[in-house]
């Protein structure tokens, strides 16, 4: 029974994980985030800082991301897999069997919805990290291109990681009681 608990547990404390790393990302990032016109030399110096924060925080934060969401994944489906009632698709069972497999196949869609955010995140954090960015020009300095990968974080964390980790919750609950 604790084994089976522990399973059904697992892609909720993995997804809470990951939900709990997004919002620090958010929470600690944005403050060195200065778009007044009155804060231009703490954006200077914003653009000086991020290219050794960021390239140190891909290098940290990535292994992290390509080790919880996988682990969500893996777990929901391992859920589905299991042949025990209160997590089912038969027809036969439960409606609250049925509806705890169908918020397990929801919540591991959402996270797999985290991976196609990718590519576009990573176009705004390598030049970055690399340093490219042009300090004189608004438009292309490092802070530009963090405020753009902010907005973009904010919008997977509430279209992808918040609600996977609101269906594994549930599934969870479902199949629990």
């Amino acid at each position: 029974m604790a084994n089976l608990a522990l399973l059904r547990v697992a892609p909720l404390l993995s997804a809470t994980s990951y939900v709990t790393f997004t919002f620090c990302e958010d929470t600690f990032i944005r403050p060195l985030v200065h778009n007044e016109p009155s804060r231009t030399e703490l954006r200077k110096n914003a653009n000086r800082v991020f290219p050794g924060f960021i390239s140190r925080f891909t290098r940290r934060g990535l292994p992290f991301i390509f080790l919880s969401y996988p682990i969500s994944i893996a777990t929901a489906a391992a859920n589905l897999a299991n042949t025990q009632p209160s997590v089912t698709f038969d027809v036969n069972g439960s409606f609250q069997a049925r509806a705890a497999a169908a918020l397990y196949l929801a919540g591991l869609i959402f996270s797999v919805l985290h991976f196609p955010f990718g590519p576009t995140a990573m176009s705004y954090l390598n030049p970055v990290a690399a340093a490219q960015g042009d300090e004189d020009d608004p438009q292309t300095d490092n802070t530009s291109k963090i405020t753009k990968w902010l907005k973009l974080n904010a919008i997977r964390g509430i279209a992808a990681d918040l609600p996977s980790w609101a269906s594994y919750f549930a599934a969870f609950l479902l199949a629990m009681s």
